[in-house]
Order: C-alpha cells, then structure tokens, then sequence
C-alpha cells in the first residue's frame, strides 16, 4: 500500500498571507497617521502658535470703493471746489527684486523725481523690513510656550514702540499734518502697520501727469504700484479758500464749509470683497460682494465770487493805501441772512517788531517730604514797559503762506473792540426804553468832560450841545455815556446780549468766537461808560453785520434778526425762518435815518479823490464809523504774559471799521470793513479813523455790489462824489 505524504503550502498562498498582512500594517499606519494629524489639527485649532493665527485669516480681502466728492459751488454755481480722479505711485519694498538699483533708477525717471529721493525712501524700507523681521525671529519662539502669552504682548508692545508702529499712534494726523500732506501734492504717510508685520505701503510720489502714467506703466517695475486717487481741486482760487477749507487724508473735510459739510459732500463709500490666493492675487468674486458706492451732493455756498472778487480787490487797496497789517471785509443779505463775501487780508508789515511778552514760569512742584522755606523766594526782576514801536498785532500760522485754506477764516474767529460802530445798538435800545428823544438838546461839554466818578472823555467832534441824532451823527462819546447813565447796569447788559453780541452766530464754520460781554456781577460804572461807546466789548465781524441787520429789514420785520447762513437759502428756507425781534420797527426806521448822516461823512471825504467820475454814486447808503484801540491779546498756545505797568492795550496802534446798509430807502446789503493797525502816518496826521480808512472801502463796496446786483439807483443819487472803480 503506497504511503500519502502531506502536502505543503502552495507559494501562492503564503504570497496572498503576506500581502493581507503588509496591507493591514500600511492600513493601520496610515490610520495611525491620520489619527495624529487630527489631533494635531485639533491641537492646533485649540491653541494655534502666535505664527499660525497671522495664516488662519480667511483669504478675503476688500477694497474700499471712495465716492466721488460732491462739488462746492457758488450762489450762482461756479464752481469753488471739485473732484478728479489721478494716480499716483505706491510701492510695495517686499515684491521688490533685489538689488534694487535699477528699479530705482527707472522709478525716479518715470516719476520726475530725483534718485536720491527714491533711493532713500525704499532702501530705508527695507532695512526696517529686515530688522522687523529678524525681531519677529527672535520673539517667535516664545510664542510656542504656554503661559507666557502676556509677557510676549508686553515684549511685542515694547518693540512697537521701539520701531514706531504702535497702534495707538499710528494714524493719528493734526490738521497740519494733513496741510502738509494736501501742499506736497498727495503724498500721504504710509498707512499704519500692524507692530513687526512688513511694511507693504509706501508712497512715493505726487498725483502724476497722464505722461508720467503712461511712463511708470513702461517701466513695468515689479512693486510698484499705480493707486487711483480721488484728487480734490479748487477753482474758487486763494481768494476764497479760508471759507471753502480743505480736504484731507482719505477725502474728508478738515477745514472750512469742507468739514462742515462733510456728511451732505462725501457721499457714501462702497467695496469689492474677492477671494485670494497665498500671494495675494485675486481668485474670484462672489455674488453680493460688489457694493457700488454713491456719489456726495453738490452744495452751494451763499458766497457770490464775483462779490468776493470786488471785495478782496477793494480790501487790498484800502489796506494798501493805510500802511496797515491787514483788514477784513464782510457782505451781508439782511433779508435772508446769506454771506455773500468773507474776506480777510494780512499784510507783512517789514518794520513791525514782535511784542515783548513776558512768560510765566510754572511754579515748582514741592518735593514730598521736605517742608517749604517761609522765606519768600526772590523775584524776577520785572522788564520795563516796552519802549514806543509799532508791534505786530495779527498772528497767523507759518502754513497760511503756502496754503491759503489755513488761514482761519478771521471774520469768524477773531473778536475786536468795535468803538463807535456798536453806538447805534446803545442809540436804538436808550431811545426805545424812552430814555432819550430824537430832538433833546444834550450838553457835550465842549468835547471834554469828566464822568461824575471821574473818568476822562472826549470827542472828536467838539460841540458845546449836540441833539440826541446829532450824538450818534457826531459820534459824541460824552453825550451817549449821558444818555447810557438814565438806564440801569441790567437794562443795557440785557440790550447787548439781545442782539446777539456774547454768543455764537452758528455759522457752522468750526472755531467761531462768541466773543466777549462782561456778566452781570462784574458789571460796574466803569463797564456802563466804556459799553456806551463800543468798549469793553468783543465782536466778531459776522456778529456784527447780524446785528446790523436790524435796522435793514424791511416793513414789519425792521428790528428783527435771520439767522446767518453760508449755505445758500431757498425761498422755503427763508419763509421758515424763525425771526428774533430785537426792537420795534418804528426804532430801527429811526435808527437808520439818523445813520444816513454819518455816510455824508464819507462822501464827502472822498470828493477830494481825484480818480472819481461826474457821474455821482448810484446808491444812498447809512452807517456808522468807529476806532479802538487794539487789546494786547498774546498769541496762541504760550503762557504769556503783558508787562506790568501797561494799560492792556497796543499804544497808538487802532482798528478802524465802518459798517453800513444800503441803498438806504430799500437796504439790500450790509458791508462791514475793518482795517487792522492803519500805518503811524495816518495816525499822526489823524487820519486814522474809521471815516477815513474804512468807510471808502465800504463806499465803493456798496456801489459796485448793488450794481452787480442789478438793484435799481436810489430815488435821489448823490452828484457830488462817485465811486472809485
């Protein structure tokens, strides 16, 4: 019997065996490789290293779409400012090719711009990139230890400090930066960078010509960048530019009618958000992600251009022909409230020498623990009082001369003691308390008089007796302190502030003064007396050609006040005005005939002008004169000082104004013209009164204004004199 011998495994089977096996280890290692990467993606969706929280942003970027700035225009739509588009150069250092020489070289001659310049602002950028980067090696390894977190925002905080890219800083701009931004042509800073991230912004050039578009679009320069820019322009000229204002870093307002109608002129912005890839580069846009931005409203001004033209013209040469520092000049609708012209001179004045202030030392801070001597401290000696000399009396920031918007609007902001143009204010409100009557015989001394507590007062025009019209006519100081003695302190107090003077007009302009009136418990005699003739007051212009307007309306509404306006007014507008009455119509008629003497004055000065014409002035007009002497005030931002042993005032150094309504059987307009510090000449020829210097500046104002116009000639023109043109 054949014995059968066990057969072994076939080598396919073994094969098979070891191929389930090998499978099932690469299966159970790729799953325990799986399994450590999700708990290290879990790990690091837990608590991510300070590294991988910058990478797990998501990669959508948006674009700010600016609208399209809407225009300031004139009353009649001229066009004051406007908005193009412009490009100018952005590079970005980290997509710069190393070395950079030659992309330097292309940029600067494609911008205009010297190599220097380009060369030092890029290469400057990239160092700092390096140190950035270096820094963040160095502090990123800390992140990667638990519980220091706190101590590495200390230590990252510190280094942004050290580098200047501190968030709480950066970005923050004064209104001189943004001048500066605006005068250099559109360079902006950089925008702020987050503390040690690179710096990927820089601009580097002015808004460019089309040709140097096209030449920087040539030179195909890898990082640079041509970024559209909304460029804000202004066509109104310097003329007009401290009212109209200026347009800062990122198309807003900041000074002028720009700022204070930001909200209607800006519009609103609109954006683009798209995908991108890990270098930046756009992938795709989604549905909804496009929001379209909305242009800003045209605004219209109440400002006339051609008024402000005539204005500024008139104004030079009244500042001109008085030697004086400057001069301001406003034209008023006192039917509507409108300003038709804000204009405002400042003139070098080479032999003006700056005032001697004396500063005021801080006290020194006691030291803890030590007891203070009861020895007195020596005192400074105290300077002596400055010696005679004309002084500069108008102060203006240094950017004012390279751009003319930063000049503050001085009609707005700067006060003045307005003498004997506030006389007609005390006239009216003694005459309606019926303290005083047209025809009543006043005794004037003479001219020269002392007050019953014994302050001196004289006139200019020295009459033995005057009528009460013939005291405001003559400007008698003697006769309106008299007839402001049979009122109480309150009652005159109460008459100023009706009027409007110790409050702000809210023009809307920002930095207006509501000038200055003494309160109730500190008004004395002394304050009644000064008060009567225009001291011991602050005014601004436009407080005053407000006022003034009491006495130009017309029929019922003589005696009331509009509101002031530098946004033109529509018919609704003005019908919805809420009127202030401040006296009774009858008072202000009566107040305006009387003042129709007062600008016979003027007439009659400018006769002797050999230039006038013998064709007579067109329009009647009435007002009233004044001359103050000008209040030491120091200058912004010190802690000044006047010397001891001065009165408070610049010695024989006036402002001389004249404000005026006209014609003056239908007032249309009121002009106010102040000249700041006429010249030591006129002053010592007595030449330097207001009816003198101002009031011809008023004069030919009124003429050429109302015929621009197209107001029809007064009933019974003046053919004795005629405007100067």
């Amino acid at each position: 019997m054949q014995s059968v011998t066990p057969m072994r495994a076939t080598p396919v089977v073994d094969a098979a065996r070891r191929i389930d096996v090998f499978a099932l280890l690469i299966g159970g290692g790729m799953l325990f490789i799986f399994c450590l990467l999700l708990v290290r993606v879990a790990f690091l969706q837990i608590s991510p290293s300070t590294k991988l929280k910058g990478e797990m942003e998501p990669r959508v970027s948006v674009r700010q779409e600016l609208p399209i700035r809407g225009d300031l225009l004139d009353r009649r739509g001229r066009v004051l400012s406007t908005t193009r588009v412009g490009y100018r150069v952005v590079v970005d250092p980290t997509q710069m090719k190393l070395p950079v020489d030659e992309a330097i070289v292309r940029l600067a001659k494609a911008t205009g711009q010297s190599e220097d310049f380009v060369g030092g602002r890029i290469i400057s950028r990239l160092n700092e990139n390096q140190r950035r980067l270096d820094l963040r090696k160095k502090i990123e390894p800390i992140a990667e230890v638990q519980g220091l977190t706190p101590a590495l925002a200390a230590l990252k905080g510190a280094l942004a400090s050290a580098l200047g890219t501190d968030e709480t800083t950066a970005g923050e701009r004064s209104i001189e930066d943004e001048a500066k931004a605006v005068a250099s042509g559109g360079v902006e800073p950089e925008a702020p960078t987050p503390a040690l991230k690179p710096i990927r912004y820089l601009p580097m050039s002015r808004i460019l010509s089309d040709q140097q578009v096209a030449d920087v679009r040539a030179a195909k320069i890898k990082g640079a960048i041509l970024e559209r820019v909304m460029i804000r322009e202004y066509p109104g000229g310097p003329e007009i530019a401290p009212v109209v204002g200026l347009v800062g870093f990122g198309h807003v307002g900041v000074l002028g009618a720009e700022k204070m109608l930001n909200k209607q002129l800006a519009g609103t912005p609109g954006s683009v958000s798209y995908t991108r890839d890990a270098r930046g580069k756009p992938l795709w846009i989604d549905p909804g992600q496009v929001k379209p931005s909305s242009p800003g409203a045209d605004m219209r001004l109440s400002i006339d251009t051609e008024i402000q033209r005539l204005a500024i013209q008139e104004l030079q040469r009244g500042v001109t022909e008085a030697d004086a520092a400057g001069g301001r000049l406003m034209v008023f609708d006192p039917l509507t409230g409108e300003i038709l012209a804000m204009a405002d001179i400042v003139r070098d004045i080479p032999d003006a020498k700056p005032y001697p202030w004396v500063e005021v030392k801080p006290k020194p801070t006691p030291t803890p623990g030590v007891k203070k001597s009861k020895k007195p401290e020596p005192r400074e000696p105290e300077p002596p009082p400055p010696p005679p000399a004309r002084y500069v009396t108008i102060h203006r920031p240094p950017l004012a001369n390279e751009i003319p918007a930063m000049h503050r609007p001085r009609c707005v902001e700067d006060i003045y003691e307005p003498g004997s143009t506030f006389k007609p204010f005390v006239w009216s409100s003694v005459t309606e308390l019926g303290k005083a009557r047209a025809e009543e015989i006043f005794d004037t001394e003479g001219g020269r008089w002392h007050t019953p507590y014994g302050r001196y007062l004289e006139d200019v025009t020295k009459r033995a007796t005057m009528t009460w019209q013939e005291v405001l006519i003559n400007s008698s100081n003697i006769g309106m302190v008299k007839a402001a003695d049979r009122i109480t302190f309150k009652q005159l107090h109460d008459a100023v502030r009706r009027f409007g003077f110790g409050r702000r007009t809210n023009i809307g302009l920002t930095g207006e003064a509501a000038g200055l009136v003494t309160g109730m418990k500190d008004w004395s005699k002394y304050t009644q007396t000064s008060v009567a003739y225009g001291h011991e007051i602050a005014v601004t212009p436009v407080q005053m050609v407000r006022a003034f307007s009491a006495f130009c309306r017309p029929g019922k509404i003589a005696g009331t006040l509009p509101p002031v306006r530098l946004v033109a007014a529509g018919a609704d507008d003005v019908r919805g005005s809420v009127i202030e009455r401040v006296l009774p119509s009858n008072i202000a008629m009566l107040t305006r005939d009387t003042m129709r003497g007062v600008a016979a004055k003027v007439e009659r000065n400018l006769a002797t002008d050999a230039s006038h014409s013998e064709g007579g002035w067109k329009y009647t007009m009435f007002g009233k004169s004044g001359t103050a002497e000008i209040p030491l005030t120091p200058p912004p931002g010190k802690n000044l000082r006047r010397p001891r042993g001065t009165s408070g005032y610049f010695d024989d150094q006036y402002n001389s104004s004249f404000i005026a309504g006209g014609p003056a059987e239908d007032p249309k307009l009121v002009v106010l013209c102040v000249i700041d510090d006429p010249g030591p000449g006129l002053i010592r020829a007595r030449k330097h009164y207001g009816t003198y210097v101002a009031g011809p500046v008023v004069r030919r104002v009124m003429e050429r204004s109302l015929d621009y116009l197209g107001v029809a000639p007064s009933p019974a023109p003046m053919a004795s004199v005629a405007p100067n043109r």
